[in-house]
Order: C-alpha cells, then structure tokens, then sequence
C-alpha cells in the first residue's frame, strides 16, 4: 500500500515530482522502470503486466537517503540551481520540501 504523498521520478532519476495522491499521478509521464517513493520511505517501480497493464511492485528495502541526496542534487543542478553542493536532505520530509521547491523554479 502506497503512502501519500510520494515523489515520482524516471528510472534515472533525472527528473521528480511530488504527488499528492493516487489521481495525481494521472497528470505524470510514466512508464515501466519509473520510481515511486512513497511517504514512509518503500520504493516502487513501474512494472508492466504480460497483459501489458502497469502495476507499481515494491521494493524489498526503504530508500537510501545518500542516494536520494545524489539524485536531487542531479536534478537540480539540471534544473540550473547553482550551489548544488549545498544541498544536503537528512529526512524524506526534507526532501519533499526540497523536490516542492524545485517545482516551483
């Protein structure tokens, strides 16, 4: 079961998006290999049925902090945010702030 609000973002991680809900994901560009990270940390990826219907599979393992730093701080820096360095999230709620942010540059 998936905790809202959770980030979205590309099987690389190139781009994130803060979902409310459920129907929000509805107004994202998804496709197998997609990532979910739902409010209490479980990850999720876009997977496609053999009918070809798409289902979110959880993973087996909560989030990696350091890994999500690294990612928002690609993103970032993509999005032409400078001081990226800078940027350091120690909680998933400092990194939803962090991707809420950067929506609105």
């Amino acid at each position: 079961m998936i905790h809202w609000p959770a980030l979205v973002s590309s099987e690389q991680g190139a781009d994130y998006a803060c979902v409310a809900e459920f129907n929000a994901l509805e107004d994202q560009r998804l496709w197998p290999g997609c990532r979910l990270v739902d409010s209490e940390g479980w990850v999720y990826l876009l997977s496609q049925a053999s009918d070809g219907d798409l289902y979110w599979h959880r993973q087996p393992e909560l989030v990696s902090l350091l890994e999500l730093n690294h990612e928002l701080k690609r993103y970032a820096a993509n999005l032409g945010v400078c001081c990226t360095g800078k940027l350091a999230i120690r909680t998933l709620a400092e990194a939803f702030a962090l991707v809420e942010w950067l929506e609105q540059q």
